[in-house]
């Protein structure tokens, strides 16, 4: 099921995905389909998230704000990958779909967004950046960029783009407020 979901992802947003379309391409029955999965959405991010969160694990070693700048990293390079044309689907269909789009915030963005926040609370607890830092507005600063190169087309987003983004971003943040 998560393979043929997948694949359709791949060459059509969800909105042009039957149900039964789906089933038949798993060559299952749509009953077999939702006794598994509320609706086609949950299959189909499920399909995404099976796919991509291998790709995106937590970096493991190195300082909060080292591992903070991999984690920039590592998303520009699955941005890059010919997988991330699926990303830019999901987030195009979250505009139209309030049950994707709350599928979406709980499943991957959230997560994957905290675990970058609880990076942020490290470092301050380590010191390597201080303690009035708004790590929502980092996080944002971090990620926006990549997202938006993606989306929009304008610049490739690639592993220098971002290793440059994250050492200028978090340089920025190190230093005190009103310097």
């Amino acid at each position: 099921m998560l393979r043929a979901a997948y694949r359709l992802l791949k060459t059509r947003g969800i909105a042009s995905v039957s149900t039964q379309e789906l089933a038949k391409q798993a060559g299952v029955s749509t009953a077999t389909l939702y006794r598994w999965w509320k609706s086609k959405e949950a299959v189909m991010l499920d399909a995404f998230l099976a796919r991509v969160k291998p790709a995106l694990a937590p970096p493991l070693e190195g300082s909060p704000l080292e591992r903070l700048h991999q984690s920039v990293v590592r998303g520009a390079e699955w941005l890059h990958s010919k997988d991330s044309l699926v990303a830019v689907r999901l987030i195009s269909d979250v505009q139209e779909n309030p049950v994707l789009r709350r599928l979406f915030l709980e499943r991957f963005y959230l997560p994957r967004r905290a675990m970058n926040l609880d990076l942020v609370q490290q470092a301050i607890a380590a010191g390597e950046l201080p303690r009035d830092t708004d790590a929502d507005l980092l996080i944002d600063a971090l990620t926006g960029p990549l997202y938006f190169r993606r989306i929009i087309g304008h610049a490739p987003v690639s592993e220098a783009f971002a290793s440059e983004l994250a050492s200028r971003v978090l340089q920025a943040f190190r230093q005190p407020i009103g310097l």
